[in-house]
């Protein structure tokens, strides 16, 4: 059996091994947490045993996922703990991982396509107070670095998150008219069936698959949005002083490394 990336099981008994770092997703929480989601282990019993029968609660899955990529992060980290008890595991959630801080969307554009079309459109199904906890992967990168390497680590799970430093809606909105030098219509909650009007501005009329995509792909997001999560980071920023950048300050390298690449095009980059 292979598991994180294709663990071996004699790794679980290596006798130099001193920490597996394994990379989830801060979203694995599911979509029924607390505003403030703590950097803490899951409740497992939910899940169904290994043999497909309930667990002892009898209740079965309890957590909602707004995609199966997720519900797989949370799986795999039940799995781990499962099969490999002496596996010394730590597990590392990243939250939105957007843009580089000096790079912009030049190592990879994914994600901010939506960012653009909300700017562009000025409308989106959450409030403009709603708070999305976006993390460079610059930041990224280096805390799983830090994590990997120090001798000793006061737990086993980590948020990489902004956490209370997460923008809201609107104050990215801003920074992005301050990027693009160009502001429109003040920004205004709509409905969900509103996105394929929004799609299609931004496809073309005559690009209906790119339409039905970009469609699709902004309900997903709405729905992570809606959520309104704050991912704690305390424990990081107390292991590795883990001080990210905010979004909206780096924002404009993002806008400046997007110019004269189409929506649809850097779209492309996350259904590849």
């Amino acid at each position: 059996m292979f598991l994180a990336g294709g663990l071996h099981p004699h790794f679980a008994d290596s006798q130099v091994l001193r920490r597996f770092l394994h990379v989830s997703t801060a979203m694995a929480c599911g979509t029924q947490c607390s505003p403030v989601v703590p950097e803490s282990a899951f409740g497992y019993n939910e899940s169904e045993s290994e043999n497909g029968s309930k667990s002892e609660s009898g209740s079965g899955s309890e957590t909602n996922h707004l995609v199966p990529y997720t519900q797989s992060k949370r799986d795999v980290e039940r799995l781990l703990r499962l099969y490999y008890p002496s596996l010394p595991v730590v597990v590392v959630r990243p939250s939105i991982v957007v843009g580089h801080t000096v790079l912009g969307t030049l190592p990879s554009p994914s994600i901010f396509w939506v960012f653009r079309v909300v700017h562009g459109a000025r409308r989106f199904s959450a409030r403009a107070m709603t708070r999305l906890d976006v993390v460079s992967v610059d930041d990224c990168a280096r805390a799983l670095a830090l994590l990997a390497v120090k001798p000793k680590l006061a737990f086993d799970i980590y948020h990489v998150s902004a956490g209370s430093e997460a923008p809201t809606i609107g104050q990215i909105i801003g920074a992005m008219d301050e990027a693009t030098g160009i502001s429109g219509k003040r920004y205004s909650i709509c409905a969900p069936r509103d996105f394929r009007r929004i799609a299609r501005d931004v496809a073309g009329r005559q690009n209906s698959g790119a339409a039905r995509l970009i469609e699709h792909a902004l309900g997903i997001y709405a729905g992570f949005a809606n959520s309104d999560y704050q991912f704690d980071n305390r424990r990081l920023r107390e292991e590795i002083g883990f001080e990210p950048l905010p979004f909206i300050d780096y924002v404009s390298e993002c806008v400046r490394t997007s110019r004269g690449i189409g929506i649809v095009e850097q779209m492309r980059w996350d259904l590849k």
